[in-house]
Order: structure tokens, then sequence, then C-alpha cells
């Protein structure tokens, strides 16, 4: 097939994955961050072998190998986030075996998207010409690199409410002392001791990029991670908060040189041990960080089982539409008593709400947050103190609850 035909095929794909996700067609709303991130890595791609460069097709072995090391990093930083708390995930699948194959899917994308923009702006001549007087680079500098990573991650770690911005430069100055011994050629440092800057500032505005098309997918997904961010939860575009925008940038030199770290250390006992890796970060990952799960009609709290099985024969199986249809347009479909039908229009957008899940709503219904209107009214802290948690909800996740609920009030509901 040739990169024309292929960069057509996702250019269709995409934009059905757009249309589909606007008529609300189910899994497109849920899965769209996985149908539209797909599609755009084999644009890039075509576009990158249209201007003569190598193609992800040309070589199985190595984007294969790309695909698997970008799970194996990508879970190194949610482990970091197991102490840091800026994000979590809503409306994940509620069978372990989806639910680790959508998320170990989701992170392959994490490295593709960070050297496509890069090798795209490369081919296009971006920056070639940025050449300076070369910088000599002494093993102190090495040194010296280690120690400062050492201490940043060590006080982000340490005070992560204040210093969590600093894993965004740590790793890199970890890392890349190591690359530089294994491989200078691919070695970000090793292209300032050589003053050509055109890689880096390639790779900054390639993930800036990327963190744009990150944001505004998942913005669009269902199943999708939600920023809890010290000091920057309330101003956000999609779901990122400005300021974090800046963090992509310096997150590309990372992956650059975390990504071609492992591919030089690569090794059958190496992958094993990246292999137990990616399996104890999915755990923690199902432990700390992984909020709720889809909801279902079966679920809905304080719905009877009477009236779920009206529900289902009525057709009304989406809880997300439930939400957004009018008690007695439920009532008339369903055949359920108004007053009834009103609870379960309640319940579902209780639910639905800023990926609250049905186990939440469980328990705020047990609290007395019986609805939208109800939340909205709520003291967050107060709130958060009258719930279980274990761990979740965080207090964060709380106040983000109850501004959406805010908010929902002024839309009619």
């Amino acid at each position: 097939m040739s990169h024309k035909s292929i960069a057509v095929g996702a250019a269709v794909a995409l934009a059905g994955a757009v249309a589909l996700r606007r008529l609300g067609v189910e899994p497109v709303p849920t899965v769209f961050y996985l149908l539209a991130w797909y599609p755009t890595l084999l644009l890039l791609d075509a576009l990158v072998a249209w201007k003569g460069g190598p193609s992800l097709w040309d070589q199985p072995r190595d984007t294969a190998a790309m695909l698997g090391w970008s799970v194996v990093i990508w879970c190194g930083f949610e482990t970091l986030n197991f102490r840091l708390r800026d994000w979590y995930y809503v409306f994940a699948p509620a069978s372990l075996w989806q639910r680790w194959a959508g998320v170990s899917i989701s992170f392959a994308t994490v490295i593709p998207a960070i050297l496509l923009p890069e090798r795209l702006l490369d081919r296009l001549g971006v920056a070639r010409g940025l050449v300076t007087r070369p910088v000599p680079l002494a093993p102190h500098d090495f040194r010296l690199s280690t120690l400062l990573g050492v201490t940043l991650l060590a006080g982000a770690l340490v005070l992560p409410a204040v210093l969590h911005p600093l894993t965004w430069g740590a790793l890199w100055l970890l890392a890349e002392p190591l690359l530089y011994r294994v491989d200078p050629q691919r070695s970000l440092f090793g292209d300032i001791g050589r003053g050509a800057w055109g890689r880096i500032v390639r790779l900054m505005f390639g993930g800036l990029v990327a963190g744009v098309l990150w944001e505004a997918y998942n913005a669009l997904s269902r199943a999708k991670w939600i920023y809890t961010v010290p000091f920057l939860e309330q101003l956000k575009i999609f779901e990122m908060p400005p300021l974090g925008f800046v963090g992509f940038a310096f997150f590309a030199l990372e992956a650059w040189s975390l990504y071609h770290l492992c591919r030089a250390w690569r090794s059958a006992w190496r992958a094993a041990f990246a292999l137990g890796f990616v399996v104890l970060a999915l755990l923690g990952l199902d432990r700390w960080t992984v909020s709720s799960t889809l909801p279902y009609v079966d679920d809905l709290p304080g719905v009877s089982a009477t009236a779920r099985t009206r529900l289902e024969r009525g057709g009304l199986r989406d809880v997300f539409r439930l939400a957004a249809l009018a008690p007695d347009s439920v009532a008339a479909r369903s055949g359920l008593p108004p007053g009834e039908a009103q609870a379960v229009v309640t319940a579902a957008r209780l639910v639905t709400l800023r990926g609250i899940g049905t186990r939440h709503a469980a328990r705020l219904q047990a609290a007395g947050v019986t609805s939208v209107a109800r939340l909205a009214r709520a003291d967050p802290d107060s709130l958060w103190r009258a719930l279980p948690h274990d761990p979740h909800p965080t207090p964060a996740e709380v106040r983000v609850w109850v501004r959406a609920a805010r908010r929902a009030l002024g839309s009619g509901w």
C-alpha cells in the first residue's frame, strides 16, 4: 500500500471518528482517544515518508519495539504520579483485561507522538541550520547533570504540591549522561556538545504539537484523564492548565532520551524486567489512579431492579443518553411512573458528571447528596470528609465534582 493511500485512509478514519463521536455512536465516544490517535500517527508517518523520510512500516520490528518501550516509559511517569497525584482516570473499562489492554494501547502512542512530529519537521528542514559554536562537555558536567536530576526528582517527590513540575526535567538530566555514554550520536547532550540545536528545537516544538493533540483528543473522550494540578485547578484549556502545555516541550526531550536509552540497553532480561514493571504499574494504576469505570444501567445507584428491567426493554441501555433525556421522555419509553423516571434521570446525571461513576455516586447518595443540585450546594472539604476514600476520591476530585455540578446547574440540570 502506498503512503498516499495510507494518508488518505488515515484522514478518512480520523474524520469518521470525529463524526461518530459527534453523533454519539458507541463505543466511539468512550474510546475516541484511541480512534483519533492511531490515524493521526499513520497520517504523520505517511507525511514523513512522502517527504523522503523513514516510515514506521519499513521497519516493523523497530516499530513494535517503539510501541512497547512507549508503554514502559509512560508507566514510569504513571508510577511517579502515584505520589504526585496530578491526574486521575475516569470511565475506564470495568473489565480488567479490557482496561489493561486499553491503557497499554493508549500508552503505546506516547513515543511515536513525540518522534513523528520531529521527523516531519526535520524533513521540512526546520531548524537544520541552527548551529552554534560547539560546547565542550567534560566528565564533571555529566556528574553535575546526574546530581541535579536526582535533586530535582527528590524535591518533586518530597514536596509534590509545590515542586511537581520538576519531574519534566529531572528524568532528562538523569537519562542524558547515560545515553551519551552508550549512543552519543542520538544524545541531546551530544547535540549540545556539537553545537547542533536543531533536533532539540524540533523536539520541543513537536512536543507542543503532540500536547495539544493529546489534550484535544482526551477532552473529546469519555474514558479520559482529569488533571488536579495544585494551584492550577480552575483555569483549563481542554483538561490541561494553560501553563501545563509548556511542560510538553520538556517532556519531549525526556521521551527522546529515555526511548533511545531503552533501545540501546535492550536485552532479553531487561525486556522481562520491563514487562514485570508494566504489570506492577498497571496494578498501581488500578489502585491509585483509576477513579471510576464506565457506568451501566444495571449499576445505577438508587434504581430498582424492576426499573432497570423496564429501561432495558425500552432500549434505554446507555447511561449517558439517559442523563441527557427529560424524565417524561424516559417515562414514555420505559413505562416507568413519572417519579421513578425522574429518579432514574437524576441518578444518571450524577453518575455521568465529570467521571463520578456508579461507585462514587452510591457513596454520595449515602451521604445525602442525591442529585447534581445537592452536589452543587455542598462544601467540597466537608463532603470529602463525609465520604469513604480508598484512596478515591481525593479532596481535589471532590472539588472537581462540585465545580462541575455548579456549572451544570446553569445548563438546566
